[in-house]
């Protein structure tokens, strides 16, 4: 049986990071939120990464696209994100569903988690400034 890297696995963390930034994101930026925020020593290297390192990680951001891709079908076939079309793309958000779900979460992951999230945010904030609202 598979548990890691599964539409279930990645869901979850997708769900966490709509929910904490309040804003509809885009496939891409939801898989650099979700990269950094588990190897967040890769953005910051006085930071600690939430998952350890290994060689190879950083080879992670190039099958991410299709990993976060099927999960974000994943969690529109079960009603826990809606995407928001546009002239800028295709951009997702949670449902309230979804939401409801994220406050089930309760354990030290999520915890962690949602702490690297935070941080990813406010640094890509401040990289990005009015890019943030197209990106």
């Amino acid at each position: 049986m598979k548990i890691y890297n599964t539409n279930q696995e990645i869901g979850c963390r997708i769900l966490l990071i709509l929910e904490i930034v309040k804003q509809t994101y885009s496939i891409e930026r939801i898989g650099y939120y979700d990269y950094f925020s588990l190897h967040f020593n890769d953005l910051k290297k006085t930071g600690q990464s939430l998952h350890p390192s290994n060689p190879n990680h950083s080879t992670e951001i190039i099958i991410k696209r299709y990993t976060i891709e099927n999960a974000v079908n994943f969690l529109i076939g079960k009603g826990l994100i809606k995407p928001q079309y546009s002239s800028q793309g295709i951009k997702y958000q949670n449902t309230n569903l979804g939401n409801r779900i994220v406050d089930m979460f309760d354990n030290e992951y999520t915890k962690k988690y949602q702490y690297y999230v935070k941080e990813v945010d406010k640094i890509f904030s401040k990289i990005h400034g009015t890019i943030r609202k197209t990106w």
